[in-house]
C-alpha cells in the first residue's frame, strides 16, 4: 500500500507563515522617544553621581544656642575645681554639712550647753548664791549701821531734849528713859534688818532654784539645737554634692550636644557616601526598568505546513481531504 500513501500523500513543497505583533502604531513613536531618552540620561550620568546632593542636611547651631551654651560653659568652669560655689560646697561638705555661719552657731550652742549662762547672768548668779548661802551679820550691810545710829541719835536726842525741858537730865529717869528708848528703838530695827535679810535670802533662793530651772532649760534646748543642726548638716551633704556635680553635670549636658551634633553630621556623611556608592546601581535599574519594558512589547512568530496534493487538489479534496487520505493510507 505503499503506493497509496505515495499517491494520496502530501506534496513536496512546504508552506512558511511568519506572524508579526508590533506595538501598537500609535504608541511606536512613544516607545523610540522614551528609549532614547532614557538612553541619554544613562550615557550623561553613567554614575548618577549628578543625583546625589552632596550638601549638607545637618541644620547648625543657632547663635542664641551658642550663645547659651557659651554661657553654661563658662558659668560652669567658674565654678568648678575648688573656685566660685564649688569651693563653698567643698568646705560645707569638710565641716559635716554646715556653712561657715552654722559653724558659729553651733558653736554659741555648745557653748551654751556646758554653761548655760552669759557672763551677766553669771554674775547674778555669784551674787544670788551669796545670798542664799548667807549668815544673818548685823555689821554686813553699812547702809543698816548709818541708818540705825541715825535713828538711835535722833531718839537720844528727843529723849534729852524731853529730860533737859522737865528739869531732869542726867538724873535716873533721865538715863532710864534714854536707855528705854534707845534699846526698844534698836531692837525693832534690827528685828526688821533680820526679817528683810530672812526675805532676800528666801527670796535668793528661790530665783537660784529658778536661774537652775532656766539654766538646765537652756542646756536642753542648746543640746535640741545642735542635734537638729547635726541633722541638717548630713542632709546638707547630699545637697552640698548635688551643688558640687551641677557645673560637671552642665559640662556634660553641653558635650553631648555637641556629640549629637557631631554624629548628625557624620550620618550625613555616610549618606552622602551611601548614596553616592548606589547612583550608578539605581542609574542601570532605571535603565534596565525601561528597556525590558518596551522589549516585552510585539515579537515576530514563524509556522511551517506540508503542502498540498496535486491529485487530490484535482479531485476537489484540498488540504483537509489530503490530510485524511493521507492518514488513512499511509
Amino acid at each position: 500500500m505503499g503506493w497509496l500513501s505515495g499517491l494520496f500523500g502530501g506534496g513536496g513543497n512546504k508552506t512558511t507563515t511568519s506572524t508579526s505583533s508590533a506595538p501598537w502604531g500609535p504608541a511606536q513613536g512613544a516607545l523610540k522617544t522614551g528609549i532614547n531618552q532614557a538612553n541619554k540620561l544613562f550615557k550623561a550620568d553613567p554614575t548618577g553621581q549628578k543625583n546625589v546632593y552632596t550638601g549638607s542636611t545637618v541644620i547648625g547651631w543657632d547663635p542664641l544656642t551658642q550663645q547659651g551654651m557659651s554661657g553654661m560653659q563658662s558659668a560652669a568652669q567658674s565654678n568648678m575645681g575648688g573656685a566660685g560655689t564649688s569651693g563653698q560646697y567643698q568646705d560645707i561638705i569638710n565641716h559635716g554639712g554646715l556653712s561657715g555661719a552654722q559653724r558659729e552657731a553651733m558653736d554659741g550652742m555648745s557653748g551654751l550647753a556646758k554653761n548655760p549662762y552669759n557672763s551677766y547672768q553669771n554674775a547674778a548668779l555669784a551674787n544670788t548664791q551669796n545670798m542664799a548661802n548667807s549668815q544673818f551679820d548685823l555689821n554686813a550691810n553699812p547702809a543698816f549701821q548709818q541708818v540705825l545710829n541715825q535713828a538711835q541719835g535722833a531718839a537720844r536726842d528727843s529723849v534729852n531734849m524731853s529730860a533737859g525741858g522737865a528739869g531732869r537730865y542726867g538724873g535716873a529717869v533721865h538715863q532710864g528713859n534714854l536707855a528705854s528708848q534707845v534699846g526698844d528703838l534698836t531692837s525693832r530695827m534690827v528685828g526688821q534688818e533680820y526679817n528683810n535679810w530672812q526675805n532676800r535670802r528666801d527670796t535668793a533662793n528661790n530665783n537660784l532654784f529658778n536661774m537652775g530651772q532656766a539654766g538646765v532649760s537652756t542646756q536642753q534646748n542648746a543640746n535640741n539645737s545642735m542635734f537638729g543642726m547635726g541633722q541638717q548638716g548630713f542632709a546638707n551633704l547630699g545637697d552640698a554634692y548635688q551643688g558640687l556635680q551641677q557645673p560637671s553635670e552642665t559640662m556634660m549636658k553641653i558635650g553631648g550636644m555637641n556629640e549629637d551634633y557631631a554624629t548628625r553630621a557624620m550620618n550625613d556623611k555616610l549618606r552622602i557616601f551611601n548614596e553616592k556608592n548606589q547612583a550608578p546601581w539605581d542609574q542601570i535599574a532605571r535603565l534596565n526598568g525601561v528597556a525590558s519594558g518596551a522589549g516585552s512589547l510585539g515579537g515576530t512568530q514563524t509556522q511551517s505546513a506540508p503542502g498540498q496534493n496535486p491529485f487530490l487538489t484535482a479531485l476537489g479534496y484540498g488540504a483537509t481531504g489530503a490530510g485524511l487520505l493521507g492518514s488513512m493510507f499511509g
